[in-house]
């Protein structure tokens, strides 16, 4: 079977656009980082992403001796299947088709099109006078993203765990190295303590959780002002989303069958004008358990002479 690797970057521009990307993407694992790269993911489109989450979704939900839903397991986003990548002569393409569910980049585009930033379509509330800082902060990605420096990313930018560890005291979530450097965990005590007092502020902040029903609550405080809120979706460029040590989020976690709802309202009244609702995520069950990846070493930026 010939198992040449072929790109449907086939346009020149394309390929300028792809080396691009990777070129100036965060210096993490790149696997992980695969389905952030515009065109060039294994992410379905948008409406094959909702027919897999609702597939997942209508399984039973299992549940843990203590009567909540059992969040145990590994957590990823809608994948296509390797198949989507492959033609009829079983060659494989970076890039799957629509009529396969892919999201393949669209060949015509202008250099220029192909590497411009996306609107967010839901931006924090920043107030009207730190805007401009914002602007300034997202125009040198390689200079000010706390990301491409390999610093964790944090909560809310980070999002739902890779994996969780339940039991009926403490949560613990696990991230890899497209969240954080490898081995990033957060505790979360859900028998009743308060936060903590005794403890610096930190990328990750001080967690704890309580049940609402079926849904995990976790209010997070104590944080440092060393991360960005989010990045724009379906971009690589930079947001410039910062806040200040008075951040505090609460996340909400929702199992149901095979997924997993994640919500996160985020409130910083030293820069926002009013709390912000992050666009919720849902991931599935998956067998991929984490596992250990080289340590993210930011060595790039001395020779980057463009801002990105």
């Amino acid at each position: 079977m010939d198992c040449s690797i072929k790109s449907s970057l086939l346009s020149s521009g394309m390929i300028a656009a792809a080396l691009t990307s990777v070129l100036y993407i965060a210096p993490t694992h790149l696997a992980g980082q695969s389905a952030n790269l515009a065109g060039q993911s294994n992410s379905p489109s948008r409406s094959v992403a909702d027919e897999i989450i609702k597939k997942a979704a209508a399984k039973p939900t299992p549940r843990t001796p203590d009567g909540h839903p059992d969040l145990n397991g590994s957590w990823a986003s809608p994948e296509l299947p390797v198949s989507a990548h492959q033609d009829s002569q079983g060659n494989f393409y970076i890039d799957a088709p629509a009529e396969k569910g892919g999201t393949a980049p669209n060949l015509t585009a202008t250099l220029g099109e192909q590497l411009a930033h996306l609107v967010d379509p839901n931006p924090p509330p920043y107030k009207p006078e730190l805007l401009a800082k914002v602007k300034e902060l997202a125009s040198d990605k390689v200079k000010n993203d706390p990301e491409f420096h390999c610093k964790p990313l944090g909560v809310p930018r980070a999002g739902p765990p890779r994996q969780i560890v339940q039991t009926p005291a403490l949560t613990v979530f696990l991230y890899d190295a497209q969240e954080g450097p490898p081995g990033s965990y957060r505790l979360v005590p859900t028998d009743g303590r308060p936060h903590r007092g005794d403890v610096d502020p930190s990328y990750f902040g001080d967690s704890i959780g309580h049940w609402e029903g079926d849904t995990l609550v976790v209010d997070v405080t104590h944080f440092n002002d060393e991360t960005w809120l989010a990045g724009i979706p379906g971009s690589q460029g930079a947001s410039g989303y910062f806040h200040s040590e008075a951040l505090h989020v609460v996340e909400r976690y929702t199992r149901i069958g095979n997924t997993l709802r994640w919500e996160a309202t985020v409130e910083d009244p030293n820069v926002l004008s009013k709390p912000w609702k992050m666009t919720p995520r849902t991931v599935l069950l998956t067998d991929n358990m984490l596992y250990e990846e080289p340590i993210c070493e930011e060595r790039e930026s001395e020779h980057i002479t463009d801002k990105y």
